[in-house]
């Protein structure tokens, strides 16, 4: 009984590994994703907010390989996004992507990351989001004004100097157990600003996309790279532990 047992629960192990294999990760590469061109229609993407206005896959830069996504708003100065449906999602829900902000992008640009209601939302459905600012400010929250908004939503300012012309990584988390998620972005020289939420609405997808603040200083471009939907590691290490423990105390 007590083989029986152990091979039953490594089984389980190996069937939520199984699961949670990576649902979703692109770094916008070719030859998926074409330099110059729009990503709506590639790889599951669809135009959100705006048409999807004003996004290509670049060359411009990237954290790594070749290209990313650039959204430019040197001209297109109101909100776009691209969105996917996330799909049958783990209990532990987490979404990160590295975003870069250039020097030249001004104070009430914003670029950022969403979590939304339903699979086919845009920016109006967000439940979960979170974007930085060209003058360095961090706004979150549990819908999308509060991602835009002046003051309701600041979380953070960075300082002049640590967050432009280089990448900053989000992460936005659900957990579908408690309803509790949270918002969390980090520069390169390891400055921080997180908030945590209760009451969560369950994310069915995502965008990827620009806001502005006001309607003037609004000019800018911004690039994501390296976007993950994966399990939270809190899934697999607490099975984990409890495989290893069963390893043990058989072998005693």
């Amino acid at each position: 009984m007590k083989r029986l047992a152990l091979l039953g629960l490594a089984s389980l192990a190996l069937c939520v590994a199984g699961q949670a294999q990576i649902p979703y990760s692109t770094g916008f590469e070719a030859p998926t994703y074409t330099a110059g061109s729009s990503i709506v229609g590639v790889d599951g993407w669809l135009a959100g907010s705006g048409s999807g206005n004003s996004q290509s896959a670049s060359t411009d830069v990237a954290e790594s390989g070749d290209q990313s996504l650039k959204f430019d708003n040197s001209s297109l100065t109101s909100f776009y996004s691209v969105r996917r449906p996330l799909g049958t999602l783990p209990s532990l829900l987490e979404v990160t992507v590295s975003v870069l902000v250039t020097g030249n992008t001004q104070a009430n640009r914003l670029y950022g990351l969403y979590l939304s209601s339903s699979a086919t939302g845009t920016l109006g459905s967000t439940i979960l989001g979170m974007t930085i600012a060209g003058d360095g400010k961090v706004r979150a929250g549990k819908t999308w004004g509060a991602t835009y908004s002046g003051v309701t939503g600041l979380i953070g300012t960075f300082d002049p100097g640590t967050y432009t012309d280089r990448w900053l990584h989000m992460r936005l988390t659900f957990d579908s157990g408690t309803g509790d998620g949270m918002a969390e972005i980090t520069n390169q020289i390891g400055t921080t600003f997180s908030q945590g939420y209760t009451s969560v609405t369950a994310p069915m997808g995502l965008n990827l996309g620009t806001d502005y603040v006001t309607s003037t200083d609004r000019l800018g471009v911004g690039y994501f790279d390296n976007l993950a939907v994966v399990p939270e590691p809190a899934t697999l290490a607490t099975l984990g532990l409890g495989v290893a423990a069963l390893l043990r105390r058989r072998r005693k």
